[in-house]
């Protein structure tokens, strides 16, 4: 991976649960201390403690997906963050240039995980990467809010669905975990 800082976490039981090859993209970690010295295995290393220390995020995904348990929910799963620079709090704004770099990572992370399907779970990132045209189609939406689209990656094809993050104001783990199952389905 050419453009990416963080290597994505991809969990030993990825592709081999009901839920099937599911990539999880979140919008950007943070370091209110200073920054470890690899970068690139830190999604890793954050994966593997969160059941000793969690964040909001880490928490809501767990109960949208129906879990109890981090180590059991992460494990089916491939995971990445979008930006690929360290923010320092919770309300720093990626600039363009982060946001160019983020919509790169992400292609590099579809190539590298091969996922059936993708939950962006920014729309900042979402919104930057697909409001413009040439990739990906528009397949059609859940609640006439939720675009869903067919993305390409090297070898294969996967469906997307881009939604808020899970810390954003209004955020309601009801309403997104019935979202979540429906692209599910899809």
């Amino acid at each position: 991976m050419q453009t990416s800082t963080y290597l994505p976490w991809i969990g030993p039981n990825y592709g081999k649960s009901e839920l099937g090859k599911l990539l999880i993209i979140g919008d950007s970690h943070y370091f209110n201390n200073d920054e470890p010295e690899n970068l690139a295995d830190f999604t890793k290393a954050q994966i593997a403690e969160l059941d000793d220390i969690s964040s909001n995020f880490h928490n809501r995904i767990i109960q949208i997906f129906v879990h109890q348990k981090h180590s059991d929910f992460w494990q089916k799963v491939a995971f990445a963050n979008g930006i690929q620079s360290a923010f320092t709090s919770a309300n720093q704004v990626p600039t363009k240039a982060e946001k160019d770099r983020a919509e790169l990572a992400f292609k590099e992370y579809l190539n590298s995980v091969k996922p059936d399907k993708v939950v962006v779970f920014s729309s900042r990132l979402w919104e930057h990467f697909f409001n413009k045209p040439g990739w990906g189609t528009h397949l059609g939406k859940i609640d006439d809010r939720w675009n869903i689209r067919e993305l390409d990656y090297d070898g294969g094809k996967c469906t997307a669905l881009g939604i808020y993050h899970p810390s954003a104001h209004g955020f309601q783990t009801a309403n997104f975990k019935d979202v979540i199952q429906r692209f599910l389905k899809y």
